[in-house]
Order: C-alpha cells, then structure tokens, then sequence
C-alpha cells in the first residue's frame, strides 16, 4: 500500500531526473525486471543527449516518430497514472511498427502540475518503462517541465531498410484492403468511461443489460480504451512481404478507419499520381459483411443508442493496421498472421462501403481531430 503524500514539487526536477534513472533500472515492484541492453549507446539517461552508435548506410533509414497526448484530450477518466505512461510509448512504436522499423531508442518528455503526489509520479515513469520493456525500446533520453495538468510526449527512434519500408502509398487497382484486426472496442471502451463519469446510475443500468449478452466485451473494451498495444511484430511481418513483385502499403490507425482510408488515398495521389495528368482516380471500396464484428458488439453498440459502423469507422485508437496487399499475397501472409481482408482498390475516386442489404454508401472521411 503507498503511504507516501510526497509531492513532485518538493524535490525538483534533478531530483525527478534522477528518480527516473533509478527506476529505469528496475520497477521490480511491479513485478518485471527491466534490464535492457545499453551498449549501443555512448551515453544514456542523464546526459544532454543521447549518442548513438548503430550501423545505418545508405541502405537504411533511421525512423523517428513523436506524439503529444495531454491529459484531458488521451487520457480518460479511469485511467491510472501506470497506463498513461504505458500508452505514451505505444503511440510511438505503433508508427514505427506501421513502417516496418526496428526500435532503437525511446525519449520521454513530461510536463506536470507541480503538485502531483510523487507516488503517482513513479506510477506513470513505471508505465513507461513497462512498455519499453515491453516493446524491446531502450528509454535513453529526455526532459521535464511544469503544466497545469499531464502532457507526455515521446519520440521513439528506430530502423528500416529503405527498400522494405512500409509507405502509405504505392497500391494499385485491385489491391486488397486489409485490417490486423477487430475495431471498434477501444471507442466502445471510451463510451463506457464517458457514460459513468457523466451518469453512474445510467451506467449501471446499461451495464446490467450489457451483461446479459457477453459481459466479457465490457473488459474487452476497457482494456482496449485503458491500454491498447501496438502491433510490432504484425509490422515485421508486413515489411518482410514488401518485396518488388509484393506490394505492401501500410498505416496504423489512430484517429479512425475512414479517416486513415481518405490518408492513404491522399498520400498515393501525392507520391504516386502522374502529375501530367489531372484525374486521380484510386478508391476504396469494402464490405459491411466483411468487416469482423461480432453480433453481439453490434447489440451493446444498440444499447448504448450507438451506431457500431460509427464505433467501427470514425472513433480510432485501436492501434490496429490499416494495409493493402496484392492478391498474390494473400494465402502466404495467411499463414504468418491474423487479418482481415475488408474491400479493394477501385478505379472509382471514392471511398465507399456496400452494406449488407445491397445499398452502397460513401464513407464520410470524419475523424477525431486535435483543435477541433
């Protein structure tokens, strides 16, 4: 049980830098060990800036990846000090996964009010160091300020072969329109979350209905919205099938599915398009009854008085991937991962979706945007 109601402000920054250091050794009270190989690095946590001795020609990229979450815009309510720090290192190594990339390093930068508990504080470095551990990501470098409330941005480096780097663009007509796997229960997680801190009694009631159809998707869900994980070793898998006769294109989704399909089209129209010519003329068309979602996730979506398609296609951070593969490809990476082939390239310039009962219907490209 934590005693201690020491505060964040009463030993300063140093003295936080040097928290972060020690835990980096080890957070065994959480019962993992972190003992990560630092011997590529001249320098590590502590210095100025970290210096890295890795072997990258002109074969390779280096990868780099950064992302802000602030507290009252990614973090729900019910969420622990442990999982924003664990999701902080997830954003960023999903984008390095989505590329294919090895990870090489971590940097956490960290602002937070001045009286944080000190104990919440260890809560959330030990997130952190959690998923570096989990994700093979030495945490190597950073730095820390004061806010009005908790803002985390890291930056995950890592390593590609320039000819196996997965790119958002390069798919043609005829492709096929893949996800790693089932969407919509991070959303339906944050729903929830929102529901109970908004009307607890209301929650109740619809949990108690929930229940009576599959009470385990209630987990599920909370899991998904509380820590979602990234999809590291389904990007190895991916790149590895990026060969010049396998057309792989790839992006992790974050801010929705039919956002990432309107990223994708407009990233291929950039790079891909023949600037000679005015007409662009790629889409994405898929199937509702393609798309993997159970009966049941569809009836608490109801009981919620939500549209599981609006669940499913607008919400994100499922941290899933959103790929296109040739038909060549499709028994092969069959046998080395999970996936879900949801529609093709078209030669329409629309991004639509066929419902089950025949009707075709285009896709709104609306997504969670930051500002908005």
């Amino acid at each position: 049980m934590k005693t201690s109601q020491i505060k964040v402000s009463e030993i300063g920054e140093k003295g936080l830098i040097e928290r972060i250091i020690e835990k980096s050794k080890t957070c065994s009270i959480y019962g993992f060990d972190y003992d990560m190989d630092l011997s590529n690095f001249a320098t590590s946590i502590g210095d100025d800036s970290a210096l890295t001795s890795i072997d990258i020609d002109d074969n390779s990229y280096l990868v780099t990846s950064t992302d802000m979450l602030i507290q009252s815009s990614h973090f729900p309510k019910g969420m622990t000090y442990f999982q924003m720090g664990y999701k902080s290192v997830v954003v960023n190594v999903s984008d390095l996964a989505s590329m294919g990339a090895d990870n090489i390093g971590f940097l956490l930068n960290i602002a937070i009010p001045k009286d944080t508990l000190l104990d919440d504080f260890d809560d959330l470095i030990c997130g952190v160091i959690s998923a570096c551990d989990n994700y093979s990501i030495p945490l190597i470098g950073g730095d820390t300020n004061e806010a009005n409330e908790i803002i985390i941005s890291g930056t995950a480096i890592g390593q590609v072969y320039k000819d196996k780097a997965l790119m958002k663009y390069g798919f043609e007509k005829g492709d096929l329109v893949c996800i790693s796997g089932e969407l919509g229960y991070a959303a339906l997680g944050f729903e929830l979350l929102d529901l109970k801190e908004k009307d607890p009694d209301l929650y109740q009631e619809k949990i108690y209905k929930i229940n009576q159809i599959d009470p385990t998707i209630i987990d599920l869900a909370l899991l998904k919205a509380l820590k979602p994980e990234a999809k590291y070793e389904e990007g190895h898998i991916l790149r590895d099938c990026n060969i010049e006769s396998n057309r792989v294109s790839a992006t992790d989704i974050t801010d929705g599915l039919a956002s990432e399909f309107y990223e994708i089209l407009n990233s291929d129209k950039k790079y891909c398009h023949d600037n000679n010519s005015n007409s662009y003329t790629k889409g994405i068309r898929i199937y509702e009854v393609k798309l993997p979602v159970e009966n049941e996730f569809k009836e608490i979506a109801n009981i919620l008085g939500l549209s599981y398609l609006d669940l499913f296609m607008h919400i994100g951070e499922d941290f899933e991937f959103l790929f296109t593969i040739n038909e060549e490809l499709r028994d092969q990476l069959s046998t080395e991962m999970n996936y879900y082939v949801i529609g093709e390239i078209t030669g329409d310039d629309t991004v639509e979706i066929v419902l089950s009962n025949g009707q075709i219907e285009k896709i709104s490209s609306r997504g969670y945007l930051h500002l908005k």
